[in-house]
């Protein structure tokens, strides 16, 4: 069941179609959600350029019916460059974040990482868009272990400017703002995150069993978490995040 209902999801992903909500074999575990996203990206035949962290603010947990983040796998096939245009399905949202490109590996271990390890190990950081949404019909709200399942319901990354020396950056808190059609929508921090500072996602990732044995590779993008929330898009948007002295990340809709 369990690699049958990861093909059904891979498919609708590729497709852009929707399993029904309830879909037959949804994870009733997080180790369930999980075990179905390692077979659907066995099924997809494609290798990994990283990960995406959810649910990376509190508030988020009780929404989407989790308890804590979860993790789900980047390809580079839903990977763009800034100013992409890209088509948009009913149900989809944006978020704003800070995406780390790592040049060298971080093993899976038991002894936790300290922030300099981590830091050591970045090459790249970059403004950023996720689009979300589910290959299940109905909302994100509620979705449970659904989520997890479903690759953490990333569509896309759209990567922004790079920045190699982040020193003279506040990581712990660096605004962010969104507009939509050039009418500010959100605005936001990257203080809100659940982690001090966005290397400690690294730490965080680290730590779960679903990137046991595999852990972290030189190359690696990993999002770090929505500053400015989810954000409904519509065909037609065109979408800006603005990070300041970072730059900008844009994407247009259709």
């Amino acid at each position: 069941m369990t690699a049958d209902v990861a093909q059904q999801l891979w498919q609708a992903r590729i497709s852009a179609t929707k399993l029904a909500s309830n879909f037959a074999g949804s994870p009733a575990t997080e180790a369930e959600g999980y075990a179905i996203q390692a077979a659907m990206i066995a099924a997809s035949g494609l290798p990994l350029v990283g990960w995406k962290i959810g649910a990376t603010v509190e508030a988020l947990f009780a929404m989407l019916g989790v308890s804590q983040p979860f993790l789900g796998p980047l390809f580079e096939r839903f990977t763009h460059d800034n100013g992409v245009e890209l088509p948009v399905l009913p149900g989809t949202s944006i978020e704003s974040e800070i995406t780390v490109r790592l040049q060298s590996d971080l093993p899976c271990r038991a002894q936790p990482y300290g922030r300099a390890e981590l830091e050591a190990a970045v090459a790249a950081i970059y403004p950023s868009f996720e689009i979300v949404g589910a290959r299940f019909e109905g909302e994100l709200a509620g979705a449970g272990f659904r989520v997890i399942a479903d690759g953490g319901a990333n569509i896309g990354t759209i990567v922004g400017p790079e920045i190699r020396d982040w020193s003279s950056y506040d990581l712990a808190d660096h605004p962010v703002k969104l507009s939509i059609n050039g009418e500010p929508v959100n605005t936001g921090s990257t203080a809100v995150l659940l982690w001090d500072h966005v290397f400690d996602a690294l730490g965080w990732c680290l730590k779960q069993p679903a990137l046991s044995p595999r852990g972290f590779r030189a190359g690696d993008l990993i999002m770090t978490g929505t500053c400015t929330g989810i954000t409904a898009i519509s065909p037609d948007d065109a979408v800006m995040a603005d990070f300041g002295a970072m730059g900008q990340v844009r994407a247009t809709f259709v």
